[in-house]
């Protein structure tokens, strides 16, 4: 899957000793975090259960103050930033490429706590922890791509002690984590892929308990009779969305396998997630997106000699892919939930076809789908925003912003992101639309028409060069927008929390 390629894999640096807290003289630690968050917080990668990535409690930063936002203070980490930052009693949690995890004053930008997550050899594209933490109930959850042994934490939010490591997610050589941290009551969710291009290789979540760090339950992507008859991926390294009934939803990769695929695989997932119910831990309904060969000519490529042939003598992927005709069509952008206006619920979710498909969530059938981008393996796996009406996609190549109808899927306007392939996902609050793009700039447009609102350079803020393919995101917390960014070769990530001048 070349999106979790594209980016060098960093060692993580041996800093300290695992587990232990680390002080930086750059950032002098000031005590605990503040025990509130005016504006609101965003506790996990999609602020909500519902991955809708806006900020209901934000009434401040309207268009016309987003219009000028400056920055208030900045924050550079060891390590790239992946994901989204988190804000939660005061504090931004950050998770750094190079296995730190930070906790900062939201107020001022100082160091709070930083503790070192002990991951020998970092699996992942972003890294030793390339996801967001969650903040539930006091604990900073965090999810560690260890090659061939990815594994869980529990932090004390407020001294960053740790306060449980698990055992590994999956052992499968070459295994990892994309993911970030998601929480259903006690039940933490950690989603694991195999080693790319591994025909054999399997792709799941496990389901883990949040006070002690004990795996409750494996839930593999393919059932194992469907293992055994050779059906191989579904990698899930996007993150979980809930709704009010103890399920969760999350989307799966491409087949590993070259001449099957699984209805699992390229899908939408919906899991149970409620423990002690007669199905928990086990996948419930599923809904099919675009299938990998995506049309009828490539599918018939599948049954070649020379797809066999690649699949069986170890040709080196992605090499083999084209073979057989596979695209590499991943659910990587995690899904929103959405309400149907009559009750029930939808679940949307981009794949990497170019197509945002919408399901009806109780038994996973089709609502309704929109074309926003090109049919691209390294397109299309930004995660989108839901605000209450609209949903937010950017499609590639070529990075255009759509907001549609978040009922019928209709177009309501467009915009020019312009950076190619972009992977950064997308924030909203207040009538502002945000993403970090690829050329370093913190962008923001108007939610009702599109207008650009601001455009602002990072690298100006921060006074080096950022930018390039990463998944780092915006939170709109605390009355302040915090852009997540780093350096082109991936040494350094940078905060900025922005807030409107005057």
């Amino acid at each position: 899957m070349i999106t979790r390629r594209l980016l060098p894999v960093l060692a993580c640096a041996a800093l300290a000793a695992p587990g232990s807290l680390l002080a930086a003289a750059a950032h002098p630690n000031v005590g605990p975090c503040a025990s509130s968050d005016p504006g609101g917080d965003w506790s996990t990668y999609g602020h909500d259960a519902a991955n809708t990535r806006a900020q209901p409690g934000e009434t401040a930063l309207g268009p016309a103050q987003a219009a000028t936002l400056a920055p208030a203070w900045t924050f550079t980490t060891t390590g790239a930033l992946q994901s989204t930052p988190i804000v939660s009693g005061g504090c931004v949690y950050l998770t750094a490429s190079s296995g730190i995890v930070y906790a900062v004053s939201a107020a001022i930008g100082r160091l709070v706590w930083q503790a070192v997550v002990p991951v020998v050899k970092p699996a992942s594209t972003g890294g030793a922890l390339p996801g967001a933490p969650a903040v539930v109930d006091g604990r900073v959850f965090v999810l560690a791509a260890d090659d061939s042994k990815p594994f869980a934490e529990a932090l004390d939010a407020q001294t960053g002690a740790l306060l449980w490591r698990s055992q590994p997610i999956t052992t499968q050589p070459g295994s990892y984590t994309n993911a970030s941290a998601a929480v259903y009551k006690h039940v933490l969710v950690a989603g694991y892929s195999s080693a790319e291009g591994v025909s054999g290789g399997q792709g799941g979540v496990s389901l883990l308990d949040t006070r002690t760090g004990a795996i409750l339950t494996d839930v593999p992507t393919i059932p194992p009779a469907d293992q055994a008859k050779g059906y191989a991926g579904g990698g899930v390294w996007s993150t979980a969305a809930f709704d009010g009934h103890g399920f969760a939803y999350v989307g799966a990769g491409n087949p590993d396998s070259k001449s099957l695929e699984h209805p699992h695989t390229n899908a939408i997932l919906k899991i149970d997630v409620k423990d002690g119910s007669p199905t928990f831990g086990r996948i419930v309904a599923a809904y099919k997106g675009s299938v990998d060969q995506y049309d009828r000519s490539l599918q018939a490529l599948s049954q070649t000699p020379a797809c066999a042939a690649s699949d069986n003598t170890g040709t080196p992927w992605p090499l083999d892919d084209p073979v057989c005709g596979q695209l590499d069509l991943d659910f990587g952008a995690s899904p929103n939930l959405i309400p149907d206006g009559h009750g029930g619920l939808l679940v949307g979710d981009l794949q990497k076809s170019g197509t945002y498909h919408v399901a009806h969530t109780p038994g996973m059938t089709a609502a309704w789908q929109t074309l926003v981008g090109g049919t691209c393996a390294s397109c299309n796996a930004a995660s989108t925003a839901y605000d209450g009406s609209s949903v937010y996609v950017i499609g590639t190549p070529g990075g255009v912003l759509w907001s549609l109808d978040a009922l019928t899927g209709a177009r309501k306007w467009t915009a020019l992101v312009g950076d190619g392939i972009h992977y950064e996902p997308i924030s909203t609050a207040d009538g502002v639309v945000y993403t970090v793009d690829g050329e370093g700039f913190l962008d923001g447009w108007s939610a009702q028409d599109g207008s650009v609102v601001v455009k602002r350079s990072i690298a100006t803020d921060v006074s080096t060069p950022v930018g390039g393919i990463t998944s780092a995101g915006v939170a709109i917390a605390d009355h302040t927008v915090f852009a997540a960014t780093s350096d082109p070769s991936m040494s350094s990530g940078y905060l900025v929390a922005y807030r409107p001048a005057g």
